[in-house]
Formats: structure tokens, C-alpha cells, sequence
């Protein structure tokens, strides 16, 4: 230890270097700890914000390749049941009016963002065998815009025409903000239907895709894996969909994404390939 004398009376005062205290380590620390949450958190919803542009852009992608299928076959596919890649039929009539996306027929990647596939639900009438309704073989019914017999089946006269549809056809619901009502609700106000009369939908069920393909193909509901009212909607195997961007609903994320397709997309690219009606 060492000090500088000032004046000859003055006591030798000796010079202490300051550490840090118990309390300022753990204010430290506390600081530390809240930076790093904060940080984790950026991380993880910048990630899932690149999740939901890369799935965006994989959409887009299948729906383009959906056109281009029915430019170049003049009718829409079948859903593919068992996984195949293909689609699947008993003659004309759709296997099913449910399954996934046949992604080898279409030439797209088999899943999405997620790694799970997409749900393909069309016209629940071009599902002849199980309907009992074989409306895929009458041009003026829009089963027929996936009868791969002779195509096109359909016509300028096939329906759903402006506001003029037949059975099988899907309704999609919009959000009703800041509440989201019921979809299926015989008081849910017209406002809420984005569309009424769409002849397929498709759905990617976001980052909890696994679990609810997994109650799906179990026969579960939307409730027992913590699923939305929005997500449940779109899983539980009726006509209606939900296209609700952004809902936040008892706590949880809605991440589905989704679109569906209309007889004016379908005689739309028949014509613009050069087809006819």
C-alpha cells in the first residue's frame, strides 16, 4: 500500500479500489436474464414469422399448380387418400371428398413450412360412392368440374353461377373482430362468409399441423388438442371453413392458412389454355 503525503501533518490515509456489491451483482444478473427472455422471444417469433412467408409462398405455389393442372386436363383432381402423391378415384367418382393434396399430380413439394401435408377437401357430390349422389357425371351440377371423363364435363351453364350454387359446395367464414363468432351458426351475419359457393378447399394447419393430422386421422376433435374455434372449424370434417387472419382467441395463435377454388377459376383456365365449353 502506498499514499502520497500533502502536507507533513496530515495522516497517510490509505487508497481502497471499490468492488461490487451482493445487491448490485443480482440487479445485474436480473437485468441479464430479462435481455435475454426479451432476446429468445425476438428470435423465436422472427423464426415463426419466416414459418408463415415461406408457407404464404408454398400456397401460392400449389394453387398456381392446381390452375395450371386444369389448363392442361380441363377438370380438377381427386384428393389422394392414402398418401401416395396421387390422386384416387372408383371410375370417375372421387375415392373420397377428403384427403390431401395429390402433390406428385400437381408436380409441388408434398408438404408445407411445417413438414405436414395439406388437406384437400372437394365438392362433397363428386364423392359418388360414398354420397350416393353421382352429380359428377351431370354438367349442370359442379361435382362435375373433377369428372376426369372426357373432360370438360362442365360448361358455361355449370354451376355455382354468381350467387346460384348446389349441394356440396363449401363456405368460407371471415373474422369477426376483436370477437370471433361461430362460422356454423345459422345467426352468424352474412358479413362474416368470404365466400359461399367454393368447389374446393385447401389447408395448411400451421405449426400445430401434427397434432391436429393426428386427430384428424384418430377421429378426435379439435378440443381435446387444445385447438381454437377457428382451427376446429377447419379440421372437423363439415362444409365450413375459416379464414380468420391473425385471430387471437382464448389465448392462442391462429396460424392456418388456406384457399379454396370456384368454378369461374376452373372455366377460367380451361379458356385461357385455349379450351372450350
Amino acid at each position: 500500500m502506498s499514499c502520497i503525503l500533502v502536507k507533513k501533518k496530515s495522516p497517510c490515509k490509505p487508497f481502497f479500489q471499490k468492488g461490487f456489491s451482493l445487491l448490485e451483482v443480482m440487479i445485474a444478473l436480473a437485468v441479464f436474464i430479462v435481455l435475454m427472455v426479451v432476446t429468445v422471444n425476438v428470435v423465436q417469433n422472427q423464426r415463426g414469422y419466416d414459418y408463415i412467408v415461406k408457407n404464404e409462398h408454398y400456397m401460392n405455389q400449389v394453387k398456381e399448380a392446381f390452375m395450371t393442372f386444369v389448363k392442361i386436363n380441363h377438370f380438377l383432381p381427386c384428393p389422394d387418400t392414402d398418401g401416395d402423391g396421387q390422386e384416387n378415384r372408383v371410375g370417375a367418382e372421387c375415392s373420397f371428398m377428403r384427403g390431401t393434396v395429390p402433390f406428385l399430380d400437381l408436380g409441388v413439394p408434398a408438404t408445407d413450412a411445417w413438414n405436414q401435408p395439406l388437406l384437400y377437401a372437394v365438392n362433397e357430390r363428386a364423392d359418388g360412392p360414398n354420397q350416393g349422389v353421382r352429380e359428377i357425371h351431370l354438367p349442370d351440377q359442379s361435382a362435375s368440374y373433377f369428372n376426369n371423363q372426357s373432360a370438360p364435363v362442365f360448361d358455361f351453364n355449370t354451376l355455382p353461377i354468381g350467387q346460384v350454387g348446389d349441394g356440396g359446395l363449401y363456405r368460407i367464414c371471415g373474422e369477426m373482430t376483436p370477437v370471433v363468432m361461430g362460422c356454423s351458426t345459422a345467426t352468424a351475419p352474412d358479413r362474416l362468409f368470404l365466400e359461399e359457393f367454393a368447389i374446393a378447399v385447401v389447408v395448411s394447419f400451421g405449426e400445430n399441423g401434427s397434432a391436429t393430422w393426428n386427430a384428424i386421422n384418430s377421429n378426435g376433435t379439435g378440443a381435446s388438442i387444445g385447438l381454437n374455434e377457428a382451427e376446429t372449424e377447419n379440421m372437423d370434417r363439415d362444409q365450413d371453413y375459416w379464414q380468420a387472419v391473425g385471430s387471437q382467441r382464448e389465448g392462442q395463435r391462429f396460424d392456418d392458412q388456406l384457399f379454396w377454388l370456384l368454378g369461374t377459376d376452373v372455366k377460367y383456365a380451361v379458356i385461357s389454355s385455349g379450351g372450350t365449353l
